[in-house]
């Protein structure tokens, strides 16, 4: 197990040094988090159609479900779905009054022939109709002034998006791209804003003092790939589109190139029934997904012929099961959530595809599946964390034994608070396959041993430990 330790090992030394940046950046979150709807994303469980980086939403601001395919029981038996559901309305009730909650079920889609959805076989008919059978589930048990639905098809080669809203109207990213016929993703900004510093002083410090024009240069922009960078021009870009629709300005702004900024506004303007609390976030996530297709088409005509066929097709190398993987990059992992009403079913689509991968790209240890739970809350007693946590792992390693029953796997058990995302390991069970040597929960687990202090030292120490050996 001594190749699989090391690459667990890594893997945990990634996830703890950008959970420190959130941990940094929590109230540019938090900011940006005032601005826009509480968000419900349902996806496939296609590592290349991971988190949500092409919306321009930062880590831990959405919630996401993901299953083969989006398939979906909407039976009102199926708990998991419904209740996700219930629970960004009653965030959005109780947090974002006047502002409805936002749910968005996407398909996704290759312009090369297949690379299109594994879980239908390639076939965007069939990928289209299980997240209709969503929306209009959805839209039958909530108003708009409470859930506003949208369908979204997700272009897996350049990250573009599409909207698809419940009046017939569509707007695409990939048509806007080649309707202006942009280039580069610093062209969708004004000038005004490129050329110098971001007037903004805690952002401008927080983007090392750069112009947007310097954080678009090099070979790998730091407007993406540095995460406190992203993390703080996100927050920017929201409050400054949010002040300009609020006073009116769209026609003197200039902060986005002036025609983009006003053929999105005028589309989304004439939506019927959309709220119009909703239309700065709806016209800031279009914009960014625009620039963000830009970018990865520029990536892409950098790319090697190999790397570029290994980004464009599957090329997971883990599974992940549960909750909690936003900070994952594209591709890395299959993602298995609970809530088809079936997850074994999601579980050995995810099987044949990581088996596929590892055909093609052979590993010295054996599949690897990362099962996380994670809590909203405090853990504060035993029976907290017995319910929140133990008893759901080992609900859940169940599942897995019932998959990869003939076949040797490692497992790596962990749980995750939402607003942290950061992989405390645990053993809740004796199990061979389980193979990670700390055990964040180990002398207290138990109800005689067990306080929310003596927990809280010993995740503080493992991070600490961690960060110190990266």
């Amino acid at each position: 197990m001594g190749p699989a330790k090391e690459y667990i090992d890594q893997y945990l030394k990634e996830n703890i040094l950008q959970s420190e940046t959130i941990h940094r950046m929590k109230h540019v979150i938090r900011e940006f988090s005032l601005r826009t709807p509480k968000v419900l994303v349902t996806k496939c469980i296609d590592g290349r159609v991971h988190g949500s980086k092409l919306k321009g939403y930062p880590v831990t601001t959405i919630r996401f479900g993901r299953t083969d395919g989006n398939i979906v029981s909407t039976n009102l038996n199926n708990f998991w779905f419904w209740n996700r559901i219930d629970r960004v309305v009653n965030d959005a009730l109780c947090n974002t009054p006047g502002m409805p909650a936002l749910f968005i079920a996407y398909m996704h889609r290759s312009d090369i022939p297949g690379l299109g959805c594994a879980a239908h076989g390639g076939d965007e008919d069939a990928a289209r109709a299980a997240i209709k059978n969503q929306t209009d589930a959805v839209r039958k048990v909530f108003p708009k002034e409470q859930l506003y639905v949208i369908e979204g098809i997700t272009n897996t080669d350049l990250m573009s998006e599409t909207l698809i809203f419940d009046d017939g109207t569509i707007i695409d990213s990939q048509e806007i791209v080649a309707n202006f016929g942009f280039n580069e993703p610093s062209e969708i900004f004004h000038s005004a804003f490129l050329k110098y510093q971001i007037k903004d002083p805690a952002i401008s410090k927080n983007v090392g003092f750069k112009t947007p024009e310097e954080l678009f240069s090099g070979k790998v922009p730091d407007f993406y790939a540095d995460f406190q960078t992203s993390l703080s021009l996100k927050s920017f870009l929201i409050r400054e589109i949010s002040a300009i629709i609020s006073a009116g300005e769209i026609e003197i702004q200039k902060l986005i190139q002036p025609d983009l900024f006003h053929a999105v506004y005028q589309k989304l303007s004439g939506i019927k029934d959309l709220p119009s609390t909703l239309l700065p976030s709806l016209l800031y996530q279009i914009i960014w997904n625009v620039a963000y297709t830009l970018n990865q088409k520029r990536k892409l005509s950098k790319l090697a012929a190999e790397e570029r066929w290994k980004h464009l097709d599957h090329a997971e190398e883990l599974i992940c099961y549960g909750e909690g993987f936003e900070l994952l990059q594209r591709n890395k992992a299959v993602l298995v959530k609970t809530g088809r009403g079936d997850d074994t079913d999601a579980l050995l689509v995810a099987k044949k595809v990581l088996d596929k991968n590892r055909q093609n790209d052979p590993k010295p240890y054996p599949a690897i599946v990362h099962l996380n739970v994670e809590v909203s809350g405090e853990l504060r007693s035993w029976e907290d964390f017995n319910e929140n946590v133990s008893s759901r792992v080992n609900t859940m390693v169940r599942n897995l034994e019932a998959v990869f029953q003939n076949q040797e796997v490692v497992i790596l058990t962990t749980y995750s608070y939402l607003d942290q995302k950061r992989f405390y390991p645990i053993h809740t069970k004796l199990d061979p396959r389980i193979s990670y040597p700390t055990d964040v929960i180990s002398d207290i687990n138990g109800e005689d041993k067990f306080s929310g202090i003596g927990l809280k030292t010993k995740e503080a120490f493992y991070a600490g430990e961690m960060i110190i050996s990266t």
